[in-house]
């Protein structure tokens, strides 16, 4: 388009955060989870993301041990303890958590993406590799949430947006960034879904 002599292109860049896709989803869950779309916005413009090498790598294996086609039979012990945990005395569970942090909004989509990315998991724990990035995943959810966000939450000097903000921003944005492309297809609710794991087996906290 010219104006006044000069060509004008309207075109604007756009930032994918997460070019993979998820397939099979029912139509009943549809409406559930248009709450979470896989993009990540910022008003500021595009967000680059430093590169989890480790994670990459860990992708780099399970696409190689996928074309093996061979079923791995043990169940790691780490990530077990992540989606059982087995804690003595009264917990709260996952609705009790988000209640107690202003979340009761989030409380049914929680508990369907918790349930979800648990029967994900198990779906394809029979690559050890699989088990490996979901391990990772959840390793980098918790110690990203306890050393950066934690501390902001129990100051009570953040509102809950801003809080969202920044797990968008340091846990979602950054691990959409580093399994992409991945064969298992991890998407936005995948990651919510793990850390909502977390949340309801105690190993995170939003109050």
């Amino acid at each position: 388009m010219l104006l006044g002599g000069i060509r004008r292109d309207n075109r604007v860049p756009v930032f994918d955060a997460n070019k993979t896709t998820q397939k099979n989803i029912t139509a009943d869950k549809v409406a559930a989870r248009d709450l979470i779309d896989n993009s990540i916005n910022n008003n500021y413009g595009p967000l680059i993301y430093r590169e989890d090498t480790i994670l990459k790598e860990l992708v780099e294996e399970h696409e190689k041990e996928i074309l093996l086609d061979h079923e791995y039979k043990e169940f790691s012990d780490k990530l077990n303890n992540f989606l059982y945990r087995k804690v003595e005395g009264s917990l709260r569970d996952l609705n009790e958590k988000l209640n107690s942090g202003n979340r009761a909004h989030l409380v049914e989509m929680a508990m369907d993406l918790k349930e979800s990315i648990t029967k994900k998991i198990m779906k394809n724990s029979h690559f050890e590799s699989a088990q490996k990035i979901y391990t990772h995943l959840l390793v980098q959810i918790r110690v990203t949430f306890q050393s950066e966000i934690s501390s902001r939450v129990k100051s009570r000097e953040f509102q809950e947006y801003e809080i969202d903000d920044l797990v968008v921003n340091k846990i979602i944005g950054p691990l959409l960034h580093s399994v992409e492309g991945c064969s298992l297809l991890i998407d936005k609710e995948d990651l919510y879904g793990l850390l909502y794991v977390l949340t309801g087996n105690c190993y995170i906290e939003w109050d």
